[in-house]
């Protein structure tokens, strides 16, 4: 009996021990299927032929992929491709008699993105940090305004953990930020007190996310 519960002790470490260390295997591809939650962002004024004052981007839902490649236990090329239909809003100052935030039409985001992903161990928990760059394609809808969609090279970094149920199968929870070009040139705009000033040259947003992983 106790020969047998021993036998049955070994096989289950063994058992354990596989899975705890055959994530993040080199050579495996990891399909990563992701929803989550887009902070938008502001055009500055000067930065768009739409409107004349600085316009946020709305927060707003986002969703996509991603597909990974895994160089070794440690690198990983990873592509993606994700989506948000969101809105230009006016400005909340927080001032008096400020009517709030005001609609100002439509504004879909498509990230075309390639990242160099770092993961850190291979066991049922691994950290990540990833940093990329790729094309964000803005496409405007704004009411009695003619607009055409433009195409900008952007920028990325975030970073997240991957659990792993098993090791053809696990939970992703990712955090990154974007940074685009919007090809105006580096110029810092302020208001006529000097009080709030941006960048003129880029939109900066970030996102939080979760989603699946399927490795093969």
């Amino acid at each position: 009996m106790k020969i047998r519960v021993s036998a049955l002790l070994f096989c289950a470490i063994l058992a354990s021990a596989g899975v705890a260390t055959a994530q993040v295997r080199q050579g495996t591809v990891e399909i990563s299927p992701f929803a989550g939650y887009l902070f938008g962002g502001t055009f500055a004024r000067g930065s768009n032929a739409l409107f004349t004052s600085a316009v946020d981007v709305d927060d707003h839902a986002t969703y996509g992929g991603r597909l990974g490649v895994n160089l070794s236990s440690l690198f990983e090329l990873e592509f993606q491709y994700s989506r948000t239909d969101t809105s230009f809003v006016t400005r909340d100052t927080g001032g008096v008699f400020d009517g709030g935030r005001q609609d100002l039409g439509d504004l879909n985001i498509d990230y075309y993105m390639g990242y160099l992903t770092f993961n850190f161990g291979h066991r049922r928990v691994v950290p990540y940090f990833t940093m990329g760059a790729g094309a964000a394609h803005l496409d405007p809808r704004v009411p009695g305004v003619s607009a055409s969609a433009d195409t900008r090279f952007t920028a990325s970094l975030g970073g997240g953990l991957k659990v792993f149920v098993t090791p053809h199968f696990g939970l992703r929870f990712d955090g990154r930020g974007y940074t685009t070009s919007l090809g105006k040139g580096r110029h810092i705009s302020c208001n006529d007190f000097f009080d709030t000033c941006s960048d003129r040259h880029w939109l900066t947003n970030g996102e939080a996310t979760g989603g699946l992983i399927f490795a093969f």
